[in-house]
């Protein structure tokens, strides 16, 4: 099939993300390929391993979890693996060049105090990469209803929610601006229902995959689209977030209110105009 122009369209192939040269590195093995020899990389929530840490053996890595149900990544020289809780990790202050948290912090219960530990790990100038479902998404949805039908209708009420958290794009930013990071890159990924090779869901895998691709053709409602956020931080020390509570109806200018007791009207700083006051805002 030629086009309008007489150009003929790419061969369809699949193939790993490829980064332009004026595209900042992302994915995790991007990211892995661009650290030095001996570079330190932290592994929070590891599992059985983020990645295959075969393929840079010239890395330091430290990785833990709370627990290894399919068993810690392989042990061998350059890499040591401890049981630990990311609320409360047993690290000094700035210590990796890399901090891998790849779809941990959904479901952690301790929220804040992971993302504190995830700074504080993480040296000056360092990397946090972070991967976490995008609560508005179908993907996390069915995910959740899944472990909500589980625990309900099956009555298994022990079952713990694996979901506990979720996030949305601003919320990221201003949870991580907050501890002295800064976005540097990130991506949006579609769904790609790999939960589901659980064996206990296994065997819908495949009919389920097959009609959410055979509605999209179909209807173009694309049930996977954007499920994921992909994010790269570096580590300044500066904290990115600013507060403002109100803005000027007169002359627009941005004002922090604080004190009390809270009044019922407020005078702009920059105008000297009065604006009507509602309840006290954080």
């Amino acid at each position: 099939m030629t086009s309008r122009d007489g150009v003929s369209p790419p061969a369809f192939s699949a193939h790993r993300p490829r980064r332009a040269a004026d595209q900042a590195a992302v994915f995790l093995y991007e990211l892995l390929d661009e650290l030095p020899a001996g570079a330190r990389v932290l592994d929070a929530g590891c599992g059985p391993g983020s990645w295959d840490y075969g393929l840079r053996v010239d890395l330091d890595i430290t990785g833990f979890d709370v627990r290894f149900p399919p068993g810690p990544p392989a042990p061998r020289a350059g890499v040591r693996v401890f049981r630990g809780d990311l609320a409360r990790l047993p690290l000094r202050d700035g210590v990796f060049d890399l901090t891998v948290c790849h779809y941990v912090l959904e479901h952690v219960t301790a929220l804040e105090a992971c993302c504190d530990e995830l700074s504080r790990v993480t040296r000056q100038g360092g990397t946090l990469y972070l991967s976490v479902p995008r609560a508005a998404a179908f993907d996390d949805r069915l995910y959740r209803f899944a472990g909500m039908f589980a625990k309900f209708a099956l009555f298994k009420f022990r079952k713990r929610l694996e979901h506990q958290q979720r996030f949305d794009f601003a919320g990221l930013l201003e949870r991580f601006y907050a501890r002295g990071l800064v976005l540097e890159a990130y991506a949006l990924v579609p769904a790609g229902f790999s939960w589901m090779n659980d064996a206990r869901t296994k065997p819908l895998q495949g009919p389920f995959t097959g009609f959410v691709a055979a509605l999209d053709r179909a209807t173009g409602v694309d049930l996977g689209r954007d499920a994921n956020f992909v994010l790269r931080f570096k580590r300044t020390g500066v904290r990115g977030l600013r507060r403002v509570t109100h803005v000027c109806r007169e002359c627009g200018e941005h004002s922090v209110l604080e004190g009390a007791p809270w009044p019922e009207r407020w005078t702009c700083p920059w105008c000297g105009k009065p604006n009507p006051l509602g309840r006290e805002r954080a």
